[in-house]
């Protein structure tokens, strides 16, 4: 069983349709998909616990990240575009070894912090439109 070492891992932003590192980057996450249920339970249910069913559908979650904000860096400015003109923008994941996951980010949340003994770092929040292509 490997271990994926995240360094050397790299996230894109589609710019001008071309697929641009996001420089700086500290650390990233994804909040998870998940499948999407609705109850089940009737009132001839036998025993205490609730029915669920699957809708059919899955919600795509979000994607996170950490970085050190420059708001010189082109793809820095093009995170806070998103926030000032909303617009559906294509992400590439691409972690050390080569896998890469792709998606669609519908939304974004943008935020900055300053520390006395630390640089100013932004956290940016992506609501995937549809799901994160994983390798299966």
């Amino acid at each position: 069983m490997a271990k994926i070492q995240t360094k050397g891992a790299v996230i894109d932003q589609d710019i001008a349709s071309v697929l641009t590192p996001i420089a700086q980057i500290i650390s990233f996450s994804h909040s998870g998909a998940e499948t999407e249920t609705y109850d089940a339970t009737t009132i001839d249910t036998t025993g205490a616990g609730k029915e669920y069913a699957a809708t059919g559908y899955a919600e795509g979650g979000t994607f996170d990240f950490t970085l050190f904000y420059d708001s010189e860096l082109a793809g820095h400015q093009a995170l806070t575009d998103d926030l000032t003109t909303p617009a559906e923008r294509n992400y590439s994941v691409t972690l050390a070894g080569g896998t890469e996951m792709t998606f669609t980010a519908a939304g974004i949340s943008f935020g900055f912090q300053g520390d006395m003994a630390d640089a100013v770092k932004g956290d940016v929040s992506l609501k995937l439109d549809q799901l994160m292509s994983y390798t299966t």
